[in-house]
């Protein structure tokens, strides 16, 4: 009997010395399993990021300035917003001419304006925006919230102007 308990106690202090049946070193593996991941989503979002800047630089390269330029303003578009023209807005902008899509504050509220108010405003307040187009269409402020979700996430700006400059031509038909 005395044999048997001593050959257990051996065992179990041998389990014990190589770490068998310990949970921290589950637990060891699992964070070793998470931060990998955690480091493998860095590594493709980063190269996702890369990529699109890559092929930013080579659309200009190639001559369209115009793509070189386009970028998202949120300073206009939290203007709107803290003035009382819109409740939501969001803004684009190519060199001078800013693409304004908002959702209007809520009916009876003071604040809301006509699009040629909307416009005078955001020229005065922004000296370098000669030109402004705005829409108060929610289909339109939807599609402008799918640009700024594809260039959050470091799509080639190049494709994302071309979906641009496609949809600004129907949605602000001169």
């Amino acid at each position: 009997m005395i044999k048997s308990a001593r050959t257990a106690v051996a065992l179990w202090m041998l389990l014990l010395a190589t770490g068998c049946g310990r949970v921290d070193n589950a637990s060891q593996a699992a964070n070793g399993v998470a931060q990998a991941t955690r480091q493998a989503g860095n590594a493709v979002a980063n190269t996702v990021q890369r990529a699109g800047q890559a092929a930013d630089q080579v659309g200009q390269a190639m001559g369209d300035q115009a793509a070189a330029t386009f970028r998202e303003d949120r300073d206009i578009a939290s203007n709107l917003v803290r003035s009382g023209y819109a409740s939501r807005a969001i803004a684009f902008v190519m060199g001078d001419v800013a693409y304004i899509a908002m959702q209007a504050p809520a009916a009876g509220v003071s604040g809301q304006r006509t699009k040629e108010q909307v416009s005078a405003h955001v020229k005065s307040d922004f000296p370098a925006i000669r030109q402004v187009y705005v829409s108060e269409d929610p289909n339109v402020y939807a599609r402008f919230v799918n640009f700024q979700r594809m260039m959050q996430q470091g799509h080639p700006i190049q494709g994302v102007w071309q979906n641009f400059k496609t949809s600004v031509a129907r949605m602000f038909p001169s």
